[in-house]
């Protein structure tokens, strides 16, 4: 008779967390675990959880007033230059903001090595949205957690584009990511309405002063009460931008733009 004694030692990865695990009733399908399974109404599930993702996020405001570009963002990091004319918005994940901005900066640099020119603004947007349905097409890949915005100028005109984590690409005036969004979007629409035609410093004042009133009626930390505007306009081969930090209720009214 052999005995053998196994000794046991429970061990766990470095920082693991537990996290809850949901099982389904038994014959429920389970739509929302590949990628590319439709569900019984046409759905795909894991892109409207990136969508969700990218909503959950810090806010951003993008909008394009006149001949300027207005950025109110709650955080410093959603802002990325991808080329001296083009600038790219993420809303979301955080990694998966900075993963696409160098994705989209290679491809720029790719692209006036082969053609010996810049890429246009759509043509960034273009492709942006082929890098976001490409992660919708294949299983095991999963969709980017942020939306992102694309703005730029070309021939001395600024254009404005929205990609969304399922592919979806649109060209716009004005656009929001993060929380609030849907609260923030009507506001704007009333408010862009009112001013058009207005004079461009007292646009984007507005803009400021409504982003940041609703921002603080949302539960948030006093040091976030503070918002970041990014004024941007057009230069004869690139953007011109002025960051103006930490900008409050008070100091609205004072900003020379």
């Amino acid at each position: 008779i052999f005995l053998v004694l196994v000794l046991t030692k429970e061990t766990h990865g470095a920082h693991s967390r537990r996290r809850p695990v949901t099982r389904l009733n038994q014959g429920q399908p389970m739509y929302d675990r590949e990628i590319t399974t439709f569900s019984e109404d046409g759905r795909l599930k894991q892109v409207e959880y990136g969508m969700e993702a990218a909503d959950r996020g810090d806010t951003v405001v993008s909008v394009l007033v006149n001949e300027t570009f207005a950025i109110v963002a709650t955080s410093p990091d959603k802002i990325h230059r991808l080329d001296a004319h083009i600038i790219l918005v993420t809303s979301g994940l955080k990694g998966d903001g900075r993963f696409l901005a160098n994705y989209l900066r290679k491809y720029c640099q790719q692209h006036r090595k082969i053609f010996g020119e810049a890429p246009t603004v759509r043509e960034v947007a273009d492709y942006a949205s082929k890098v976001h349905h490409q992660l919708t097409k294949y299983p095991g890949c999963r969709p980017f957690g942020c939306s992102t915005t694309v703005l730029g100028v070309n021939e001395g005109l600024l254009k404005l584009y929205l990609c969304e984590p399922g592919g979806g690409l649109e060209e716009c005036n004005f656009c929001v990511g993060g929380r609030q969004k849907v609260t923030i979007l009507d506001k704007l629409k009333g408010l862009l309405n009112s001013f058009n035609g207005s004079k461009n410093g007292l646009c984007v004042q507005n803009v400021t002063a409504a982003t940041l009133e609703l921002l603080q009626n949302e539960e948030r930390k006093e040091n976030d009460k503070q918002i970041d505007l990014w004024v941007i306009r057009a230069g004869e081969e690139a953007l011109q931008l002025k960051c103006l930090k930490s900008v409050d209720k008070d100091s609205i009214q004072n900003l020379v733009l």
